[in-house]
């Protein structure tokens, strides 16, 4: 695709998109936040603004996305991006940054308005020691983080994308009103049942604007490889992210029982990727549905039994095809006006979305080596912060070493509480032999 022409003049949201869309608008009524994406790309040598901006002049994919814009629409009728070729394209900000991944506070706070503000950004931190940071931010009902690894990739020139991998189709729609409607009826009566209170949620004192933090854990090759073993010790097998959420229920248990004796389970939503295995299609447009786990309390008390819970649950979701019924489920409510949609949501559990959030990006890094020209020394994702919980953390892994990145409002943790959560995380994943 060489031309703006080339690409759609509109474009509905899909089931997840909407369902991102809400979860923004739940988290500026609750914390002034927005539900954004953060990219980080740290290159070696000094990229100029000015050759970062020659870049973009010519790459007809960014020109159209800059220009979408979210349509409100009437109850009932899906929601839209809409191009409009008039609109001037989003300033490219640089800032003056440190040596390290430390990012400047005001790029992380910016507010994205996407009906009146474009819905992906990019800015320019040019470091002491002679190189940059590129910082990709879009909001989440665009593109999941999958889907921006791709785009960002095309972007720097180390990847062409075909047009036909640009949008996917959507293969729920071939089925029956009545069919859809059933599931997704079914579904809820699932959500109902997992989500149903008390479930442990380190909600802080509620703050109408609070600042998002951000923490990042990094491990060697060395350690990670050990944590692979470890995995298989507590019974996770090769299903190494099994381990990886089994240690953060652990150590998010732990800061809970410092504030009082655990007397509740853990619920735990994660996203799911639909692309198929090693397919780097679509772009556009959430790919993405849900596993919904329940930790029982009695699991908590070790990361072996944590493991154990969720092993058996996620064979047990899988072969009762909950990932894909949640997707019917998102797909069906997408013309459900928003204020109901957000209340259906929210209502059973009274205003509580999760114990925290989480995902595993896999190794999607390992192909950025080089960008606009320049080595890629380290890249790393930003999660978005529902609120409550509050609590997100993203796991990674980039040129075979682990990277952990904790995202947290402010009223969520204490000093104390963080240091405590970041020490078991780091005592779970390595074990007494491996600090």
């Amino acid at each position: 695709m060489k031309r703006v022409s080339d690409f759609p003049s509109s474009i509905a949201l899909n089931g997840a998109d909407f369902f991102l869309l809400q979860l923004d608008r739940m988290m500026w009524q609750s914390s002034r936040c927005r539900n954004i994406c953060t990219f980080v790309v740290r290159l070696d040598a000094r990229l100029e603004c000015r050759e970062l901006a020659s870049y973009l002049s010519t790459n007809a994919a960014y020109q159209w996305i800059c220009r979408l814009r979210l349509q409100k629409t009437w109850p009932f009728v899906l929601a839209k991006w809409v191009f409009n070729a008039d609109i001037v394209l989003p300033a490219i900000d640089e800032y003056q940054g440190e040596q390290g991944d430390t990012l400047p506070s005001d790029l992380l706070q910016k507010p994205f308005n996407i009906e009146k503000q474009a819905a992906f950004r990019i800015s320019l931190v040019q470091l002491k020691d002679g190189g940059s940071q590129l910082v990709f931010t879009w909001h989440h009902a665009l593109m999941d983080a999958h889907g921006g690894e791709i785009f960002i990739r095309q972007l720097g020139g180390e990847e062409t994308i075909s047009p036909a991998d640009w949008f996917s189709h959507n293969p729920v729609s071939a089925l029956s009103l009545r069919a859809r409607a059933d599931i997704a009826l079914q579904m809820k009566a699932f959500l109902c049942h997992v989500s149903r209170l008390p479930f442990i949620s380190l909600i802080g004192k509620k703050k109408r604007q609070q600042a998002v933090l951000y923490h990042t854990l990094k491990f060697s090759q060395r350690q990670t490889q050990q944590m692979a073993v470890r995995a298989r010790d507590q019974g996770a097998g090769f299903l190494v992210s099994a381990f990886y959420l089994a240690v953060t229920s652990y150590a998010v248990a732990k800061v809970q029982h410092s504030r009082m004796p655990l007397d509740s389970d853990m619920l735990v939503p994660i996203p799911l990727d639909c692309r198929k295995r090693g397919v780097q299609a679509p772009v556009i447009g959430n790919q993405v549905t849900f596993l919904f786990y329940r930790i029982p309390l009695a699991a908590l008390a070790n990361i072996k039994t944590c493991v154990s819970a969720l092993m058996a649950q996620m064979k047990d979701l899988m072969r009762s095809e909950n990932p894909q019924h949640y997707l019917i489920m998102m797909d069906f409510l997408r013309r459900v006006p928003g204020w109901l949609y957000r209340m259906q949501l929210t209502s059973p559990t009274k205003g509580k979305m999760a114990s925290f959030h989480y995902s595993d990006t896999g190794d999607s890094l390992d192909l950025y080596a080089q960008l606009f020209g320049r080595s890629v020394s380290s890249v790393i994702h930003y999660p978005p912060n529902m609120y409550p919980p509050g609590l997100t953390f993203v796991f990674s892994r980039y040129q075979g070493a682990l990277q952990l990145t904790l995202g947290y409002m402010e009223s969520v943790l204490t000093a104390d509480e963080l240091a405590l959560l970041l020490s078991e995380l780091q005592l779970g994943l390595l074990g007494e032999a491996g600090l």
